[in-house]
């Protein structure tokens, strides 16, 4: 009985030697992998990238802003600019737009619709006096009305979307068909 006793004790001593020589080298590999992870978080700067972002109205105006963008998070600056489509993209620098729902500031600070040369003519400034920015269709001035004629003389302001498009619709009505096929 005393062998026997003394073969099981020798195997559990064995057995507790084999558990323990995997356990350390167990803690070994994981603080090996945790200080490896520990220095690809340190090596890995933060990327700094220019970015052009364009918005473009639907007067047709685009406004650019320029901008230096520090990103630590891919996922999230891919997310920040999910609504905007890009344009052109090369190393530390990506050109972005996006479409926007309305005119743009510049047209309702300064956009007037007015005539030149017959055709339906948005101005910077008062039709009189300022350059024409942007010319629509031929307007047939013989069917205008009057009231509506001297408001195009003057100038409309624009200072909406909804005037914008309410100017537009009023006087297609008044489109010169004939112009437009010749």
């Amino acid at each position: 009985m005393g062998k026997i006793w003394l073969l099981l004790n020798c195997v559990v001593v064995l057995i507790i030697g084999v558990i323990s020589f995997q356990s350390f080298f167990q803690q070994d590999e994981t603080k090996e992998r945790e200080q490896q992870e520990e220095v690809m978080v340190m090596s890995q700067d933060p990327l700094t990238i220019e970015l052009s972002l364009e918005k473009q109205y639907i007067d047709g105006n685009i406004e650019t802003e320029y901008v230096e963008e520090t990103i630590a998070s891919m996922e999230d600056f891919w997310s920040e600019y999910q609504e905007w489509q890009v344009m052109e993209q090369k190393e530390g620098f990506i050109r972005f737009r996006k479409e926007v729902d309305d005119i743009s500031p510049y047209l309702k600070a300064n956009g007037y619709f007015g005539i030149k040369e017959g055709q339906l003519t948005i101005f910077e400034g008062v039709p009189v006096h300022e350059a024409a920015v942007q010319s629509f269709y031929q307007i047939d001035t013989e069917e205008l009305e009057s009231h509506l004629h001297k408001q195009l003389k003057e100038g409309i302001k624009i200072d909406s979307k909804q005037d914008y498009l309410k100017v537009i619709e009023t006087y297609r009505s008044y489109q010169d068909v004939e112009a437009v096929n010749s």
